[in-house]
């Protein structure tokens, strides 16, 4: 056997294992910190079609809880005008976010960041996809911190008290959970 060969072999297994440990991570990542239900391709074509009609002309787009990046990477392909912006409290989903945005060579902005502390008063457009409890003091952020006319668009949890200017069901297979990848949209007044 070569050198060469040799040096080939040593390198793809190197690469091999670097991929085992990411996988690895990233499965754990999901098993223990819980809600990590990525949006879905038809959601996010819905998500896209609703910026297009209500808010053609936004600069600033926020994926609060944006996960490992997957709504942010596909509105920045999309939309390529507007600033993209994703945060997420669990840096491991951070990482891989990042590296996804390096491979697909899309410049977003992902933090590592509690949702509740980042401004949004120049976001155009917030998007979320987060638990129900977090609903309420979301609403109060928003409701205080946007500027009129913001577009916020909500995946499956609603605010208790703001009510929605347009409401989408995009599941067809999945009739009996009630509110399941069901888009609210909301503009501040």
């Amino acid at each position: 056997m070569t050198a060469l060969a040799l040096c080939l072999i040593i390198f793809l297994d190197l690469v091999l294992v670097i991929f085992l440990v990411l996988f690895l991570v990233f499965m754990l990542d999901s098993l223990v910190k819980g809600h990590d239900l990525p949006t879905s391709k038809k959601t996010i074509k819905q998500l896209i079609k609703i910026i297009l009609k209500h808010k053609p002309e936004a600069v600033n787009f926020y994926d609060l809880g944006c996960g490992r990046g997957t709504v942010a990477l596909a509105i920045k392909k999309e939309l390529p005008q507007l600033e993209v912006r994703g945060t997420d409290y669990n840096a491991i989903r951070i990482f891989f976010a990042k590296l996804k945005s390096f491979f697909f060579r899309r410049k977003i902005d992902f933090k590592k960041q509690d949702l509740f502390k980042i401004g949004l008063q120049n976001a155009d457009i917030v998007y979320t996809y987060l638990w129900y409890d977090l609903m309420p003091p979301l609403e109060k952020k928003l409701q205080s911190e946007l500027k009129t006319g913001a577009l916020v668009v909500t995946n499956t949890s609603k605010f208790p008290n703001w009510q929605p200017v347009e409401i989408i069901n995009t599941r067809t297979k999945i009739p009996k959970l009630a509110d399941f990848e069901t888009l609210f949209v909301y503009k501040k007044e």
